[in-house]
Parts: C-alpha cells; sequence; structure tokens
C-alpha cells in the first residue's frame, strides 16, 4: 500500500517505497511545466471556501456548483478526500470537470491542508470528519466519496459508519486484503519527527516530492499543488501539541498523526458488507495494482466494480487527470441511473 505527502529530508516514510526506484523515469524536457487551456479554465471555476466543526475541530473543505448557474443542493454529489499528508486542491483541477452535472467537494482532513490540528487521530475521527462533511456539504440525497489512498483508508471506515446514507464509495489505489495479510502503515515505524521549517517559501517549495516517489509528466500540476502545501509559521505559534520554535515556511500537515494510527484487519469484512455501492480504482502502472489482490476483491464483492487507469501510477489525478475524472463520472453516472443517488 502506498500514501502521500510532500516528503520532507529527514521524515520517515513507506519503507519498501523508499528502498525501491521510482518505475520510470520522464526525461525533464518531457515534463510539461506549461498550463494548458483545460487547466487555467479548470482553476478558473473558483470553489466556496467552506468550514465545518466536527468534534472540535474546524475541517476545510472546498465545494463547486454548476458554473454559471444557481446551485441546487439536491443534484447528486460527490466528496473528493485525499491522501496522506495532501489537501483539497489535489482536486482543485478534477472537481470543474464534473461540475457540470454533479456538485463537488474536496476536503482537508484533520491535522492536514487548512484544517485544525487534533492532540489525538484515529481512524473512527477521520470517518467523522469525512461523513459529516459529505452529509453538511449540500451533495443531494446521497452523497459519493471518492477517497485516494489513505484517504481511501479513512473513507472506508467512514462508509462503515454512514453507508445508509450514502449513495456510494470509490476507493481509489488502496488495497483491501485477506485479513490474514493485514499491513499497518504507521504502528510498527518510529514515530515521525516535526517537519523541517525552511527560512523562505522557495526554499521550502524546492524540496516537494510525491511520495511513494514516481515521476510525473504533468509538472504544471506538481508547480500548482506543491505551494499549496506549504504555510508560513511564526516562532512561539501552536498547532496541536506542536509549538513552533522558528519562524519560516513548513508542510501543512501534523506528522503526529501517524504515531501509533491503527488501521485494523477488518477491512475486507466492511468492503464486503457495505451498506452503500462500492467500486474500486488502481493506476495500471501502480505498485498498489497487484493482480491477485485484484482477484481477491472481486470473489469479495462481485457486485463492485475494479478497474485500471491505464498509464497512470499511485497517484492517479496527477498522472490521468481526464481519465480519472471520466472513471469517477461513469461511475456516478451508472449509480445515478440505477437511483443510488436519490
Amino acid at each position: 500500500m502506498a500514501y502521500d505527502k510532500p516528503r520532507d529530508d529527514h521524515s520517515a516514510e513507506k519503507a519498501d517505497y523508499l528502498k525501491e526506484p521510482a518505475t520510470r523515469t520522464i526525461p525533464d524536457q518531457d515534463v510539461i511545466r506549461h498550463q494548458p487551456q483545460w487547466f487555467r479554465a479548470a482553476l478558473a471555476h473558483a470553489p466556496e471556501s467552506r468550514r465545518l466543526t466536527v468534534d472540535g475541530a474546524e475541517i476545510h473543505y472546498l465545494r463547486w456548483g454548476p458554473e454559471n448557474r444557481d446551485d441546487d443542493p439536491e443534484r447528486p454529489g460527490l466528496l473528493f478526500v485525499h491522501g496522506n499528508g495532501a489537501h483539497a486542491h489535489w482536486f482543485a483541477f478534477i472537481a470543474p470537470l464534473l461540475a457540470m452535472h454533479y456538485n463537488v467537494a474536496s476536503m482537508d482532513l484533520g491535522g492536514m491542508g487548512d484544517s485544525d490540528w487534533r492532540l489525538a487521530y484515529s481512524r473512527d475521527s477521520f470517518a467523522r470528519e469525512i461523513g459529516e462533511v459529505a452529509l453538511a456539504a449540500g451533495l443531494g440525497p446521497k452523497p459519493v466519496i471518492v477517497g485516494h489512498s489513505f484517504g481511501a483508508f479513512v473513507s472506508l471506515i467512514a462508509a462503515k459508519h454512514y453507508g445508509e446514507k450514502l449513495g456510494g464509495l470509490i476507493l481509489c489505489d488502496f488495497t483491501i486484503r485477506p485479513p490474514g495479510e493485514r499491513r499497518e502503515w504507521f504502528l510498527d515505524g518510529p514515530e515521525r519527527k516535526p517537519t523541517r521549517i525552511y527560512p523562505d517559501l522557495e526554499t521550502a517549495k524546492a524540496r516537494f516530492r510525491l511520495a511513494p516517489l514516481q515521476p510525473c509528466g504533468n509538472g504544471f500540476i506538481l508547480d500548482y499543488i506543491g505551494p499549496l502545501s506549504l504555510r508560513e509559521v511564526s516562532k512561539g505559534e501552536t498547532r496541536g501539541r506542536r509549538t513552533f520554535e522558528e519562524t519560516g515556511w513548513t508542510w501543512k500537515f501534523d506528522p503526529t498523526i501517524f504515531n501509533g494510527l491503527a488501521m485494523g484487519s477488518d477491512h475486507a469484512e466492511i468492503y464486503r458488507n457495505l451498506a452503500c455501492r462500492g467500486a474500486t480504482m488502481f493506476g495500471l502502472d501502480s505498485k498498489d495494482y497487484e493482480p491477485g489482490q485484484i482477484d481477491f476483491l472481486r470473489q469479495l464483492a462481485p457486485d463492485k466494480p475494479v478497474f485500471t487507469i491505464p498509464g497512470a501510477q499511485h497517484h492517479i489525478m496527477l498522472d490521468q487527470p481526464h481519465a480519472f475524472a471520466a472513471a469517477v463520472g461513469a461511475v456516478m453516472a451508472q449509480w445515478h441511473a440505477e437511483g443510488a443517488l436519490e
């Protein structure tokens, strides 16, 4: 399994990914830095920034309605949930591609992005945040949750608790394994060190990396999400359990989230027994794409489709944004036609 966060050169990462080189490389001259027209048009469809208090913490999310039309909160909708250490803007160029037909939101999980930091985190605290935002954001009678990587894991837990109020769950590049193959991403590792504070924004921006490490030909997307992964902090400022000892720039995530965070061994049971629709998407070139595990998923829940996106590694929405949006839209259209979103 994998998760994503802006990589700091002294932070502990998922060991089995860092020991291996990226599966392929992209020559610098082939990395696209100029923002194409579709991307600029998507960002021009600006969302509304909102906050919702969940269990004492303010959770930030972005909300898109139809462009140049009155918003209709009864339209079917979906909520994007980012991966480890990422943030809502990872979907700011995806959401407008779907907003013509659906209300769309993208949230910052607690301790990440522009949401508050907590004194303690658990899979259930994240699940509560996801479920409450999904129901409060005006995403129709039965919203669909689309979770990527770590966000898929906690979205699965949210669907366990909120499934009867949801239209469906789409897991993106997250592997559900048989109970006997339980893997804990965080329990066996060392405690995460505090993120480094850089003296200026330019120095910090230069440290942005995808994790798990992979090349991305759409450099213009990395140039967009990288700076939005950083915040300026002041000496003496306190967030969660950390008081910053110097002024500068650092990443928008709380590394204490993952100290002792238990994932559990009940994922297969939860997925099989969801009270809402379910589907799973993988990047065809992702290290998380394992044909044997795909077979297990299909046997576990024959009613829940499993499919791949060619040309995509773990970060599907960065590698193949249009194919990612089209796949989500196709699943949404099917579930809408079947009445699951009403």
